[in-house]
């Protein structure tokens, strides 16, 4: 829940700063000095696969390889070996944002399975149906949405490495809502150059019989076709910043996947941190570690719904704005409120104030009922709210799901420099950033909108 916007996500969740390790795809040893069937880049290596061992597997299938090739070269057109492995995490649930766009905010899990590197060129996201293109993401782009499971930074998948894919197709006012998403993948092989680093690469050699680059349809995902919840926004007044939001930005919030029961899950997919300026633009005014300093500190938390208190936690201390914390899984959201809103929805509401949370578990609240106040308990930099809705009572293993609010008024968006939120400057804001009401929308990353008073 990192009020300083980031710039580097790797695997960090924004309610869990501690650093999450993913573990790489499961790899198959091969018996010392047995030749296989595959060749030799078709599967990923042995844990040992040092230079020698390498060489060895090498004269082993050098029969299988140009056996392999032959039969790759008589496979239909619209079969191809990729080398990766691609997995959809969600059928995307489409949402009205306060750009008047609808977005389809998801993510594709790629898993390099074999022993070349292969870099990812471009993605295009199509619409299964008609085959028309609904968004392109090529080189720079797209290694701006990629997070790579070994901490790399661009769009290369060493052998047996992995990584995600955070994906955002927008569809202009009026657009049709496809049914089914189609992924148009570009990728460049490359073969492991000697001297064993696995991050070292040189152009695929022409007796494999592949070729280096090659693009490849498929990996379809059916679009939700339920309507993101509608809710009454959770804060009142104006001048709220929507710091780490939907949707095409990896922030803190978008890419933080994170394992539970062997299920990828992001809860924070559409999470905001919600911060409150003063009228000059400022987040806060006098010393800076000093939670009451902040212009949102304290501030009325309200229900977004009518629904039952599925867990209420509150006696965690307020932690010290710019101090440094130890955070772990259980206490990420500090105290915090998850609502059952029904249907299989369930909002946090999460770094509530010490003594703040009015409620209990069991609780039966109405729409617009005080629900706590807001605060820095948990894994907090500052003073803030941190609001998701997602389709179980855990603050982290659940999937998050869209929503829209009421209404609001839009008053810009934040466009400066990040260092303003730490030195309690005012913030640099657009103002014509979609001005004026919106009406069932959810706000977008780095948006400021007044919420009514009632």
């Amino acid at each position: 829940m990192n009020l300083v916007l980031q710039k580097e996500i790797a695997t960090k969740s924004s309610l869990l700063h501690t650093r999450i390790v993913i573990a790489r795809s499961n790899v198959t040893k091969q018996p010392k000095g047995r030749a296989t069937s595959t060749p030799w880049f078709a599967s990923a290596p042995p844990r040992n696969d040092g230079p020698g061992n390498r060489a060895r597997l090498l004269a082993l299938a050098a029969a299988a390889l140009f056996a392999a090739s032959a039969a790759a070269a008589a496979s239909p057109p619209d079969i191809q070996f990729t080398t990766l492995f691609v997995q959809p995490l969600i059928s995307p649930t489409p949402v009205a944002g306060a750009d008047g766009w609808t977005h389809l905010a998801y993510e594709l899990n790629l898993v390099n399975e074999t022993r070349l590197i292969t870099r990812l060129d471009a993605i295009e996201t199509l619409d299964a149906d008609s085959g028309a293109v609904l968004a392109r993401w090529p080189g720079d782009a797209l290694a701006a949405l990629l997070r790579l499971n070994s901490g790399d930074s661009g769009a290369t998948l060493a052998a047996a490495h992995s990584g995600w894919a955070f994906l955002e197709v927008a569809l202009p006012p009026g657009a049709a809502i496809p049914k089914t998403l189609r992924h148009r993948i570009t990728t460049t092989r490359f073969q492991p150059a000697p001297g064993g680093d696995a991050h070292k690469s040189e152009p695929l050699d022409p007796k494999y019989g592949l070729p280096a680059t090659i693009t490849f349809e498929g990996v379809d995902t059916a679009v939700d076709s339920r309507a993101a919840v509608l809710i009454d926004p959770p804060l009142r007044g104006p001048g709220w910043v929507a710091f780490n939001g939907c949707c095409d930005t990896l922030t803190s919030h978008r890419g933080a996947v994170m394992a539970f029961n062997g299920r990828s899950l992001i809860a924070e997919r559409f999470a905001i941190d919600f911060v409150q300026l003063d009228a000059e633009g400022r987040d806060f005014v006098g010393p800076a570690d000093n939670v009451e300093s902040y212009v949102g500190f304290d501030a009325p938390v309200y229900a977004v719904a009518d629904g039952t208190v599925a867990e209420a936690t509150d006696g965690a201390p307020e932690a010290i704005p710019g101090a440094p914390r130890t955070t772990t899984i259980e206490s990420a959201a500090g105290n915090h409120v998850v609502l059952d809103l029904g249907e299989g929805r369930f909002a946090l509401f999460a770094h509530l104030k010490p003594g703040g949370v009015a409620v209990k578990a069991g609780d039966r609240v109405k729409r617009g009922d005080v629900i706590g106040h807001l605060g820095s308990t948990g894994n907090s930099d500052g003073p803030h709210l941190h609001f998701h809705v997602m389709d179980g009572p855990s603050p982290l293993a659940a999937s998050g799901l869209p929503y829209a609010f009421t209404s609001f008024i839009g008053a810009g968006r934040f466009d400066g420099d990040d260092s303003a939120v730490v030195d309690g400057k005012p913030l640099k804001i657009d103002a014509g950033w979609f001005p004026g009401p919106h009406v069932g929308q959810l706000p977008l990353n780095n948006e400021v909108v007044d919420f009514p008073e009632k």
